[in-house]
């Protein structure tokens, strides 16, 4: 393969997925709902998930924190216990992971959103409420090659990338959403931005 067909063909692979994308739906209720939950000024938001889900909840608690959110990482040395009322999303691809946390949050009271590509997985339905976002996640991974996925017009992206990629792009556009109606602006989420000195 030249240099030229190796890049033609990775901007093909990446307008692929772009356009994939493109034709997913979200589901109005769903969206609408989720965002009225942020905006009804939970006392507590917590995020989790595990692998790369993990952290896409990390870069979205980090966004949350930015809007002035009071926002935790379940796990983190400095996060308190999770009380009543307060908000609990968790980010899981296939719907199969932090079951016992949520367990544990929902017996608490907390309010629980799932966001997931899987709307009949054991979180899903655990949840108050679910964000749906479609992607293949680790599960679907081996049940075709690269080649039969692609003519097939799937996303190619290993091991559930699409689902992360896609939930970047869904929950920073929440982000972007908010902080336009809270009229936030870009230097004061900038003094909330963590940076080693």
């Amino acid at each position: 393969m030249t240099d030229e067909e190796i890049g033609k063909g990775a901007v093909e692979e990446i307008k692929r997925m772009l356009e994939w994308m493109r034709s997913q739906k979200l589901e109005l209720s769903q969206v609408t709902t989720f965002v009225k939950e942020l905006l009804g000024e939970p006392k507590r938001i917590f995020l989790t998930g595990v692998g790369r889900s993990g952290e896409v909840a990390e870069c979205f608690a980090m966004r949350l924190a930015q809007l002035g959110f009071d926002t935790r990482v379940l796990g983190e040395p400095t996060a308190p216990s999770v009380e009543k009322d307060d908000l609990f999303i968790v980010v899981s691809g296939g719907g199969e992971h932090q079951i016992e946390q949520v367990r544990i949050a929902r017996e608490i009271g907390a309010k629980i959103i799932t966001i997931t590509s899987q709307p009949e997985s054991t979180l899903a339905r655990l949840a108050d409420e679910k964000l749906i976002i479609p992607g293949r996640t680790k599960n679907e991974a081996s049940s075709s090659s690269y080649e039969e996925r692609r003519m097939k017009g799937e996303p190619v992206m290993p091991l559930g990338t699409a689902f992360e990629d896609f939930t970047m792009i869904v929950l920073d556009s929440i982000i972007g959403f908010i902080g336009a109606i809270k009229k936030k602006t870009e230097e004061e989420l900038e003094k909330r931005h963590a940076r080693p000195e």
